[in-house]
């Protein structure tokens, strides 16, 4: 195993009510997601973002749909908040076209966020 000893992604942002594909597994690698950075950016103080994250497996060879079945957090993030999603041990994406994907379910909210991990070209 060669690690690539990269950042999985960079910081992206996504403005709800959205859904949006945050990672997406490449051909021939293994890709190891040790932990989640989410942080509300806060556009209208006081309101607090709902965030939703999903391990969506191929369908197919094809991207598949975030749905219930497929759902792994949630959490409601106040304005200006940041919270921090852990594992022991690394959630695994082996497939081409397995995704992680976040859903905020909150208009007008900006949701920031990182997966720290690597992968194994």
């Amino acid at each position: 195993m060669a690690l690539a000893k990269t950042s999985l992604s960079t910081i992206q942002s996504v403005v709800g009510i959205a859904t949006t594909t945050i990672y997406t597994n490449s051909t021939n690698t293994k890709s190891y997601i040790k932990a989640f950075v989410l942080h509300n950016v806060g556009i209208t103080t006081g309101i607090q973002a709902y965030c939703l994250l999903h391990q969506v497996p191929n369908v197919a060879g094809s991207i598949g749909t975030a749905g219930t079945t497929n759902q792994f957090f949630s959490q409601y993030l106040n304005a200006g908040e940041t919270t921090f999603l852990e594992y022991p041990y690394p959630l695994t994406l082996t497939a081409t076209n397995d995704t992680i994907v976040l859903r905020v379910l909150t208009a007008n909210q900006r949701i920031n966020v990182q997966i720290l991990g690597d992968k194994d070209p």
